[in-house]
């Protein structure tokens, strides 16, 4: 009888050499496209809570806060 580990073993390496092979490929790309795109949506909503949360308003100039702040010293 043949091992479970052997199974599980096999069938995980077949599944890195064909992933590896449809990366060399290429075909992989429009994956990688939207697995990058909903990345740095969450990354912008996690910004805009983080804002919402310090007071300041989507749109507002950072620099501009940051000039006022320097300027009051």
């Amino acid at each position: 009888m043949v091992s479970t580990y052997i199974i599980i073993s096999a069938v995980i390496a077949f599944i890195a050499v064909a992933l590896g092979a449809a990366y060399t490929t290429g075909a992989l790309d429009p994956v990688i496209e939207q697995m990058g795109i909903m990345f740095f949506k969450a990354k912008a909503e996690a910004e805009k809570k983080k804002l919402q949360a310090q007071g300041m308003k989507e749109g507002e100039d950072f620099m501009d806060g940051e000039l006022l702040a320097s300027t009051s010293m």
